[in-house]
């Protein structure tokens, strides 16, 4: 996951968090029931422990009660999950805050009417939050379940380069070269050959 789409996702979990204790303390006193402020109120505490997966737990407790009540459990619920998909977001677990973001848009969907839309919360910042839940999870999802941009073709190899000159003939070495003017000694006496070869000096310088 690209890091450019976490800080996308991720921007909300301080809010959410914070929105998630405020409403809990400013609604706890609309629960009906002993049963369900109990477990909304173990929801806060263990909100401000960083306990998520039990806060979620006991909202989920404090939200299955008389349906008329259950707005502040449900709207904290909602949060709560949504929290633990953006933790997931910025732990690179993709499919784990998919499943976080579906599970909160099901609590908005099936909310009673003005727990989310249409909410009257006192708090703008609240009410706009929770008004917008459903929007919001929803592109949160939409952006993690888009398909990533194809790559690039690869660049074309580089062409091979020239190949290599012949290197230029050689001739046999100096040292190889026959000399006319050496004596062999394989072909006889030295002196003797060397007395030839003054006579034949002779002969010529003497030649009309």
């Amino acid at each position: 996951m690209s890091a450019s789409r976490r800080r996308l996702l991720v921007w909300s979990a301080p809010v959410a968090l914070l929105l998630v204790v405020a409403i809990a303390w400013l609604c706890a006193t609309g629960i009906a029931g002993q049963s369900a402020a109990a477990e909304f109120k173990a929801g806060v505490t263990a909100v401000a422990d960083r306990r998520l997966p039990e806060a979620e737990r006991h909202f989920a407790e404090a939200a299955d009660g008389d349906p008329a009540d259950s707005c502040p459990a449900l709207v904290n619920l909602v949060l709560v999950r949504e929290t633990r998909g953006d933790d997931a977001v910025a732990a690179g677990d993709g499919p784990g805050a998919i499943d976080r973001y579906r599970d909160a848009l099901a609590v908005v969907a099936s909310a009673p009417g003005g727990c989310f839309a249409g909410n009257e919360d006192s708090d703008a910042e609240r009410r706009a939050v929770r008004a917008d839940s459903a929007n919001r999870l929803q592109t949160k999802l939409d952006r993690l379940q888009a398909p990533l941009p194809a790559l690039p073709p690869p660049a074309a190899p580089p062409p091979p380069p020239p190949p290599a000159a012949p290197p230029p003939a050689e001739g046999p070495a100096p040292e190889q070269q026959p000399d006319v003017r050496r004596l062999d000694p394989a072909g006889g006496d030295p002196l003797d050959k060397l007395g030839q070869l003054l006579e034949d000096a002779a002969e010529v310088r003497g030649a009309p």
